[in-house]
């Protein structure tokens, strides 16, 4: 069951069951919060001013063009007000309008009309495309390499992003930390306890503060599962909407431990895993620790420890010999510290990870 005594207003307002609560009001929400603050009245303010702000946030825009639908209804109005209207019976003449070539222009006029309002609409939905692609918030990445492909956001975090998989989340975070997963991607979450992290993946959502996890979703969304190497998670299913659901939709993992999630069944499967994780602690401590170590055997263990590819000329610096930890440190932060250890250059670059022979340039930050 989550834990909402340690939770501050930006955590009240990722909370699906609480946002729920203030919009919905439901008798089951009402007893449960009812009873929460009661035995939590030093938390009341603060719930107090999370209630104002997600009441204050729920507005719907009026739409300013007719719809598809709306100019689908006009064409058959028109249709069988003007030119569908059966003959009245004795009367054998055809006036102008009743003529087939005045019916025929007509349909016509109609049919351009509604085709000129077509376009205008697909055009003016283009242009509104594409200035939302100008100017939105979200960067969305997709995998269609067969390589796993890194990426590092504004926070330092890291997603390790598997083949035909796709991952949105902001090009900078302000008030919250979130990310949307589509397919399978590792995480090395950057610590903030002001923040947690939410990794959004279907209806499952998984919650963490700054820990190394793996999540991965079926293809048709039907199965979800969660492994953790380091740190500490909470999983949970958003759709849960009462105290019980949650308890029974949600589940804390810790490291080496995995959940698996059937749609089917509605149920969380937790297992610990009987071989530890090659990220690990207690594994990385043995496998990222170096001791007068080959550049290239440096290398090898960590491509196999996050399942990526590191471009570098084997040839030139393979057999350069390093000592270095970089078990508790995360990728990024591992291939700088061999680069300024052999005194060259590397660069993150549209989900690559290159080392350079040279060092012309200085190692980039971001």
């Amino acid at each position: 069951m989550t834990n909402y005594s340690i939770y501050e207003v930006e955590d009240f307002l990722h909370d699906d069951f609480f946002i729920d609560w203030v919009l919905k009001s439901t008798p089951q929400h009402e007893e449960f919060w009812k009873q929460w603050l009661l035995k939590n009245p030093d938390r009341k303010k603060i719930v107090e001013k999370a209630q104002l702000i997600v009441a204050s946030i729920v507005v719907s825009p009026l739409p300013d063009e007719l719809t598809d639908t709306e100019v689908t209804g006009i064409v058959k109005h028109v249709q069988q007000r003007g030119f569908d209207q059966p003959d009245e019976p004795g009367i054998t003449h055809l006036k102008f309008y009743q003529t087939k070539w005045f019916r025929f222009a007509a349909m016509f006029i109609v049919f351009v009309t509604a085709g000129l309002i077509f376009l205008k609409k697909r055009s003016n939905n283009n242009l509104q495309e594409q200035s939302i692609a100008q100017t939105s918030p979200y960067l969305n990445i997709i995998n269609n390499t067969a390589e796993s492909k890194l990426v590092r956001m504004s926070d330092g975090s890291l997603a390790v992003l598997k083949p035909g998989s796709g991952l949105k989340y902001p090009k900078s975070f302000q008030n919250q930390r979130e990310a949307f997963l589509t397919g399978e991607a590792f995480f090395e979450i950057h610590k903030n306890p002001q923040m947690p992290f939410l990794v959004h993946s279907h209806d499952m959502v998984v919650r963490v503060l700054g820990t190394s996890f793996t999540v991965k979703t079926s293809d048709n969304n039907q199965q979800f599962k969660v492994i953790v190497n380091t740190g500490k998670v909470l999983v949970y299913d958003q759709k849960a909407v009462s105290a019980a659901d949650q308890q029974k939709y949600s589940v804390t993992l810790v490291p080496n431990q995995q959940v698996i999630y059937e749609s089917k069944e509605q149920q969380f499967k937790k297992e610990t895993l009987t071989v530890p994780l090659a990220l690990s602690k207690e594994i990385a401590q043995k496998e990222l620790n170096f001791d007068n170590a080959p550049l290239a055997v440096i290398i090898e263990k960590i491509e196999k420890a996050y399942d990526v590819h590191i471009e570098y000329d084997k040839a030139k610096l393979g057999n350069k010999i390093l000592t270095a930890s970089l078990s508790s440190r995360p990728l990024d932060e591992k291939i700088k510290l061999i680069c300024k250890a052999i005194n060259v250059s590397c660069e993150f670059t549209d989900g690559r990870i290159i080392i350079d022979n040279q060092n012309q340039n200085p190692i980039p930050t971001n």
